[in-house]
């Protein structure tokens, strides 16, 4: 479409110079015919979209298929539409064909949506396109978003006794009952003895919490069907059940890797009919890195950017440490493109994650490609959207470095920082009629805070209903404040402190959501190598129990024995071309972000050395609850206050901004592009950042 646009452009203008307005309208016409043939070729119109014959190999010798299903259609009336899944299934299917794609050729990948999604029509292309195609050494890909849940287990090889499903467009009607994971593990066996590289990723869940009625996401589980109980398999009571099962897939299937959208007991969720786990791996497999992602690395990305949505917790398992779909040479980014400089400055593209009013793009020059896409110091602007279809958008420039190269169309418009959205919180206050709603005088001074607090107002929005967060009471009048999942954050007493509450869930999004810019230097998730370890002196309270360390930056939680005393650790990877000031950022699931170093400065390190930051902290309730803790690295001369982050714009204002800095103060405070004067900078520099999580346990329960 992009390139539609351009021609549109250009015909536009040679129409005022050389050729009448008739001729130059027919040859729009012309564009526009050419232009809904290339939507044709680019995505399958059709919900069925499965090519036939042999297979095609790419220009590196490897044949990559792949199968991709999106389920948000149900035959049956007990089972709730999702209008999600469908249309993830085209974004991943533009991700692994498009032309800043992976290279997968369009003949070997197969769509299935809605109501051709079938469980005859899965079985079918699951062996013609996958199996029956597939030669050693070939990369596979399967893709599934819809709804996910359990049954029982008829074969013993289930520790809880279910088995996970898949929820397909025929299940529960006319007989067809859920797809099993047995079902499905036969079908990978079959394909494993033909290839070992094997990649699944679940856009669904099976188990979680319950959701609020009111909730504006939508979770991708549903209930098992009730079953009689003599259908459950019922172990002999002599011996115990022996699994291989690792969650979907049996340990017996080495090389086999799976994304899955949530695990423990959290729910798979949707937003504005987009896959949240979707649109983060669309995010991190979209980029161009300084080498190619593995895919420990992109799990490494993806699960903060999960949480800066939702509270769900994706899951992956599997050898994480090959490379991303055999390692494809990409030369350029999922990213949008200048259509239009004059009269109005217009870009357009994929529907990529975090595009709306706001965001905030670095132009590069369109023959740049590799890292270098990722390197402030190489864009010629920075600009912010005014308004936004999704798929165009009309923008003005905000920053822009001295001498920089004019922008031209067809330069690459590479995403920065998400839209205003991902600042942008609805809270609901509970009716009053309900158990725990909020009277009509408490409602009104809730909302005389907010409008008292110059920065909570700019974020949050007091809805009627689907919020993000709702307000309720307890028994002796506190604020309870519940996150989407309906699990209390916080009890408070005064609205101001609500008000401050919310204020802070806020800036947790836009943290968790940051991505850095490293160019050919640094990778996030990697340059920095971030633990928690144990303090060197522990109370009594801890030392009858066990600490288990995880690795640096490791996917998993890092669990920490209450009572346990612990702090931070960060070691610059060697291979670091230049010192960094490292500080960072603890969020806590009660909406308190704690800066660190304290002190509000940054602590110089250099490549191969390590710190361990003085401050230590002690593990306390509530327990099993996961933290973030995000750690970031600057130039030397691109200090960021970390701890200054934390506090109010008003706090901010009489700081020295530079670079970086000054760009998230912009963000958090919604000011990207309020002057109508175009910011001289001198070029910003590259940064870095790594997060983990950590969850407090008692081994005593």
């Amino acid at each position: 479409m992009s390139e539609i646009n351009l021609y549109r452009s250009k015909i536009s203008q040679y129409s005022k110079n050389v050729v009448s307005t008739a001729f130059a309208t027919c040859l729009l016409l012309l564009m526009q015919s050419c232009s809904a043939q290339t939507e044709r070729n680019s995505v399958p119109l059709a919900n069925n979209y499965c090519p036939s014959g042999n297979a095609v190999q790419s220009e590196d010798g490897i044949r990559r298929l792949a199968l991709i299903v999106g389920v948000g259609q149900y035959k049956s009336p007990n089972i709730p539409d999702l209008p999600g899944p469908p249309q993830d299934a085209k974004r991943f299917y533009e991700l692994l064909t498009g032309s800043n794609g992976y290279g997968f050729p369009k003949e070997n990948v197969c769509v299935l949506r809605d109501a051709e999604a079938t469980t005859e029509n899965f079985k079918k292309y699951f062996s013609s396109v996958l199996i029956n195609r597939a030669r050693p050494n070939d990369e596979v890909v399967f893709y599934y978003a819809g709804h996910g849940s359990q049954t029982a287990d008829k074969n013993g090889d289930e520790q809880d006794g279910m088995d996970e499903t898949f929820v397909l467009h025929d299940s529960r009607s006319g007989g067809i009952k859920d797809f099993t994971d047995d079902e499905f593990n036969s079908l990978l066996t079959s394909l494993h003895e033909k290839t070992e590289q094997i990649t699944v990723f679940l856009d669904s869940c099976n188990s979680g919490t319950a959701m609020r009625g009111d909730t504006e996401f939508l979770s991708r589980y549903l209930p098992p069907e009730a079953e009689r109980s003599n259908e459950r398999f019922v172990p002999d009571s002599k011996s115990a059940v022996k699994s291989e099962k690792a969650g979907w897939v049996t340990s017996s299937l080495p090389g086999i890797v799976i994304f899955t959208a949530a695990g423990d007991g959290t729910s798979a969720l949707e937003k504005n009919a987009r896959g949240i786990f979707t649109d983060a791996v669309l995010t991190t497999l979209g980029q161009i890195n300084k080498k190619q992602l593995t895919y420990a690395q992109a799990a490494r990305q993806i699960s903060p950017l999960v949480k800066a949505e939702s509270y769900q917790i994706p899951y992956f398992q599997g050898d994480l440490q090959r490379s991303i779909f055999s390692g494809t040479n990409r030369k350029q980014p999922l990213s949008w493109e200048i259509i239009e400089v004059e009269p109005r400055l217009k870009i357009g593209g994929f529907p990529l994650p975090g595009i709306g009013k706001g965001a905030e793009f670095r132009v590069y020059d369109g023959s740049i490609d590799g890292a270098e896409t990722q390197d402030p110091a190489k864009a010629k602007a920075v600009i912010t959207l005014a308004e936004s279809t999704g798929l165009n958008a009309t923008a003005h420039v905000i920053s822009q470095p001295a001498n920089a190269e004019p922008m031209r169309p067809g330069d690459l418009a590479v995403l920065a920082r998400p839209s205003d959205a991902q600042r942008l919180m609805k809270v609901t206050l509970r009716q009053e009629s309900s158990p725990g709603g909020i009277t009509a005088e408490k409602a009104a001074k809730i909302a005389a805070s907010l409008e008292n607090n110059v920065d909570a107002k700019k974020v949050i929005t007091l809805a009627k209903d689907k919020g993000d967060f709702e307000l309720s009471l307890d028994d002796k009048g506190k604020y309870l404040i519940s996150g989407p999942e309906n699990i209390v954050r916080n009890s408070l007493t005064q609205e101001k402190h609500v008000i401050n509450n919310l204020w802070q869930f806020s800036k947790q999004r836009v943290f968790s959501a940051l991505r850095g810019e490293g160019g050919n230097q640094f990778i996030d998730q990697e340059t920095l190598q971030v633990q928690i370890v144990p303090a060197k002196k522990q109370d009594q309270c801890a030392r009858d129990t066990q600490w288990h360390q995880t690795p640096p930056n490791a996917v998993v939680a890092q669990e920490i024995p209450l009572c346990y005393k612990w702090n931070i650790k960060v070691k610059l990877h060697e291979d670091a071309p230049v010192r960094l000031l490292i500080g960072g950022l603890i969020l806590s699931t009660d909406g308190s972000i704690f800066g660190f170093p304290e002190d509000g400065t940054a602590a110089p390190l250099g490549p191969g050395e390590e710190i361990v930051f003085p401050k230590t902290f002690v593990a306390s309730e509530p327990l099993n609850i996961e933290d973030q803790i995000i750690v970031f690295g600057t130039y030397e001369a691109n200090p960021v206050p970390w701890v200054r982050l934390t506090q109010s714009a008003r706090t901010r204002s009489a700081d020295v901004k530079n670079g970086l800095y000054r760009a998230l103060d912009r963000y958090l405070t919604g000011t990207r592009g309020v002057a109508e004067s175009i910011e001289t900078v001198d070029a910003d520099t590259a940064w870095t950042l790594s997060s983990i999580t950590m969850r407090v346990i008692d081994e005593k329960k």
